[in-house]
């Protein structure tokens, strides 16, 4: 889609060739008026014959002004003269014309004029999902705040609900530019939420912002999905003035304070527990139930496609606790024998496990949903998904899976202060 903000890298490369080529375009039609009136060329209102060089190029130049000089039309002299004074009398007004036009388009631009008055405003880094949930909540509880959002891609097809059903102003461009962060005032803003995709962009954007506008202090937020580097980045002078969070730690503090605590302390064993999907939210959840249930589970069971890598990095980070008899299991989630191994580990256990099944992919986290309460009668089987589903809220009423929803969760998780 075009974008309705400030020009974004291709863009601006279309503008400096713009610029180049008129700037080229008036050298060549200055050169051919000096050198036309120079030829000998004779005007019907100006005798140049007696002008001096200096002269002559001064007229030549008048041809850009509106109205021009009152030179006259060219009448005797060598036709190529005649030729390039007549060019150089069409051409030059329209030279003019086009950038006296281009500066008013700019000029009178409504989005220009807005970005200029900015002021009280909240910039939003990225206009990915977590992004959008701010952004609604956001306008929910502050219908009349200006939201400035700066995105890199200007195909990201969210921009078109941002700006049509929340109201935003979309910016293409680099949100740790120094130059971006001076177009929209960014100095004068209420508060900059920084979501992109990319934890160390957003870290970085966070110290250069701060760098250069100091009382954003306390009023920076950035996102950092990888809950490892979360962890492993030192404090820094600028990074106590700036707030992190971890989205997928919202949603698995949640699960695990508010579900997975009451499944254990309503059974007298300690419950199995099975992670369907061991990335970033698989591992977020094991991480949660270690500290807020370390004594409440038992034995623990890691399924993914890359379950061996996805174990030692968690390893590596948050860390496994000594206390828990764990099994990594790596496969695909709808192999069976990736189940075969599963019932093993369970055998003789008094009670169901807990399974989580947490992917990216939610129909697949339904489809195994639906097969894994067949599989285990009585199992506590809770379903990831990222927004609400009537159709998998619906197919979980029928069939005792249980859904688990993470818009609604990180939503609710993001502080008061965020929005104020």
């Amino acid at each position: 889609m075009p974008s309705a903000g400030l020009i974004g890298p291709a863009r601006a490369r279309l503008g400096a060739t713009r610029i180049y080529l008129r700037g080229i375009a008036l050298v060549a039609v200055f050169v051919a008026g000096f050198v036309g009136l120079s030829s000998g060329v004779t005007l019907s209102e100006r005798d140049l014959s007696e002008v001096s060089l200096w002269a002559k190029a001064y007229y030549a130049l008048g041809l850009f002004v509106f109205g021009g000089l009152d030179l006259g039309t060219p009448e005797g002299g060598p036709a190529a003269g005649r030729a390039l004074v007549w060019a150089s009398y069409f051409l030059a007004p329209l030279i003019t014309a086009s950038a006296v036009i281009e500066t008013a388009l700019r000029i009178l631009n409504p989005l220009a004029l807005r970005v200029r008055r900015l002021h009280d405003h909240v910039i939003v880094g990225g206009a990915g999902r977590i992004a959008l949930l701010y952004i609604k909540r956001l306008r929910e509880l502050d219908p009349n705040v200006t939201i400035v959002v700066v995105e890199r891609d200007g195909n990201n097809p969210r921009l078109a609900e941002l700006q049509a059903a929340h109201k935003a102003l979309v910016m293409i461009g680099d949100i740790a530019s120094d130059e971006l962060f001076t177009a929209i005032n960014a100095a004068r803003a209420r508060r900059v939420m920084l979501v992109t995709g990319d934890d160390f962009a957003n870290l970085d954007a966070a110290a250069r912002i701060l760098a250069l506008a100091p009382r954003l202090r306390g009023h920076v937020v950035a996102h950092v999905a990888d809950l490892g580097f979360k962890r492993a980045v030192p404090q820094t002078k600028l990074s106590v003035h700036y707030e992190t969070f971890n989205s997928l730690e919202f949603a698995a503090v949640d699960l695990v304070k508010q579900r997975l605590l009451a499944r254990f302390a309503a059974t007298e064993h300690r419950d199995t527990v099975i992670l369907a999907g061991f990335g970033r939210f698989g591992q977020t959840v094991l991480d949660q139930l270690q500290i807020h249930a370390h004594s409440q589970f038992g034995k623990v069971a890691i399924l993914d496609r890359d379950a061996r890598l996805n174990a030692l990095n968690f390893d590596e980070g948050p860390g496994f606790v000594e206390g828990h008899e764990r099994r990594v299991i790596e496969g695909q989630l709808r192999h069976p024998e990736v189940w075969r191994q599963v019932d093993e580990i369970i055998g003789a256990d008094v009670g169901a496990p807990v399974i989580v099944i947490g992917t990216g992919d939610d129909g697949l986290n339904l489809h195994l949903g639906l097969y894994l309460v067949r599989r285990y009668p009585g199992a506590y089987v809770i379903v990831r998904s990222f927004g609400d589903s009537p159709f998998a809220s619906d197919v979980a009423a029928e069939t005792g899976v249980l859904p688990f929803q993470l818009a609604e969760l990180v939503t609710h998780s993001m502080p008061r202060s965020w929005f104020e």
